[in-house]
């Protein structure tokens, strides 16, 4: 099992999140989780998601658009629906292999707040391990940073279980 840390502050006044993982993986590869379709694809979104038709146009000023999908998502009534979340964003900046900033937004029609947050991703190695430090700014709501919080730790999981498999050659 890799070695992961995780550190949550979820800052009420300025509605923004921290999260600081460690992943057993060198710096490159988790870029290249970050940064290519054909990884992304296999870890971006929760657990109970399946990314679908994901693209990026990695440059500053390049868009990334991604569908969530779900044949059964509770999403809190105890009802299992099939899902089809649209998201998007602009890449801001790219310091290849340890800066990452992006912009996210849920497209029209998710039912979910469709103003733009700001995503700044560090990438450091040390001894063969990558720490993540992720910072995601400025939630309009609680209920939607605290939704992203729970998102992204999904999320990561599944990242980490990815670096695990490319790392053995699983």
């Amino acid at each position: 099992m890799l070695e992961s840390l995780v550190e949550v502050r979820a800052n009420a006044a300025e509605r923004e999140i921290f999260i600081t993982r460690v992943f057993d993986a060198p710096r490159e590869l988790v870029w290249k989780a970050w940064t290519h379709p054909e990884h992304m694809k296999q870890w971006f979104g929760p657990r109970e998601f399946v990314a679908q038709n994901l693209t990026a146009d990695l440059r500053v000023g390049g868009e990334w658009r991604n569908c969530l999908h779900s044949d059964g998502f509770d999403t809190g009534d105890g009802a299992k629906r099939r899902l089809d979340l649209w998201q998007g964003g602009e890449y801001l900046e790219l310091v290849e292999p340890e800066r990452l900033v992006f912009t996210f937004h849920w497209e029209e029609g998710t039912g979910l707040p469709e103003h733009d947050t700001v995503i700044t991703i560090t990438l450091e190695e040390h001894a063969g391990k990558t720490t993540m430090n992720f910072h995601q700014t400025f939630f309009v709501t609680l209920e939607d940073r605290d939704g992203h919080v729970k998102g992204w730790n999904s999320s990561f999981e599944k990242l980490d279980d990815l670096l695990h498999e490319v790392k053995h050659g699983h």
